[in-house]
């Protein structure tokens, strides 16, 4: 943290403390997670306020453009709720607020309540993004399977992308951005195996290793039939057997 940046930050708390009309401050990226935190980690400030007209004033205070040292997202209570919420356009923000303690909450917390929930996903929504993931997993296993190895590669990255979105969506969690992984598996661990040690396992699986891709789909059917969720897997018959690594 420079000092100038923290000072500004420091200052700006002091405002929205003093200020009736701020409800809540929050602080995400790795300031908010208080890690992965270096010299040239900036402050990035949620001011929840309780009106428009306190909203359009933070704004002018704190006027922001993307990669200042000091960025101050002002927000009205109800914009807020609304913000980072599944389906909405700023959905891939829901992680920013993911283990995140608000800085200031002035409504006995509600402003916290209102974070933890952006960082929660409804595990129904997991089926339609594991059959995605067995999609490009089939995909990759064919392009293999007939000498197309950098389409195989291809195919390989985008599976373990939709994997991801699967195995934290139907433990009812967000997906940490790919930079949060290894610390969302080291702090905020999810049962064997999926432990730090996907990582490896991932990068094995990008690398175009199709006995590590077999694999990985067996973890994965295997919790996807604990959850309920037998009949997605079914739906790849009769391929599975293959996709489980039989005669690769």
């Amino acid at each position: 943290m420079t000092p100038a940046c923290g000072s500004h930050f420091d200052r700006l708390l002091r405002e929205a403390e003093a200020d009736p009309e701020v409800v809540g401050l929050i602080l995400g990226g790795s300031r908010g997670k208080n890690a992965y935190v270096t010299a040239r980690s900036d402050h990035d400030v949620y001011v929840i306020v309780a009106s428009d007209q306190a909203c359009a004033r933070w704004a002018k205070a704190y006027p922001t453009s993307h990669g200042d040292p000091l960025e101050v997202m002002p927000a009205t209570l109800d914009s807020f709720r609304e913000h980072a919420r599944p389906g909405s356009p700023t959905a891939w923000n829901a992680y920013t607020f993911a283990h995140v303690e608000p800085v200031l909450d002035k409504l006995n917390g509600e402003i916290a309540t209102i974070a933890v929930a952006k960082g929660r996903v409804d595990p129904a929504s997991a089926g339609p993004l594991l059959d995605e993931y067995i999609n490009l997993l089939y995909r990759s296993a064919k392009s293999a399977r007939d000498g197309l190895l950098v389409e195989a590669r291809f195919d390989a990255a985008e599976s373990v992308s939709s994997f991801l979105d699967f195995l934290f969506a139907v433990h009812g969690r967000v997906r940490p951005y790919n930079k949060w992984l290894r610390w969302e598996l080291e702090q905020h661990p999810l049962e064997t195996p999926w432990t730090i040690e996907l990582v490896p396992r991932l990068e094995r699986v990008l690398n175009g290793d199709r006995n590590e891709q077999a694999s990985l789909f067996r973890d994965a059917e295997a919790l996807a039939r604990r959850k309920k969720l037998g009949d997605v897997v079914e739906g790849w018959e009769p391929d599975l057997s293959w996709l489980r690594g039989a005669a690769l």
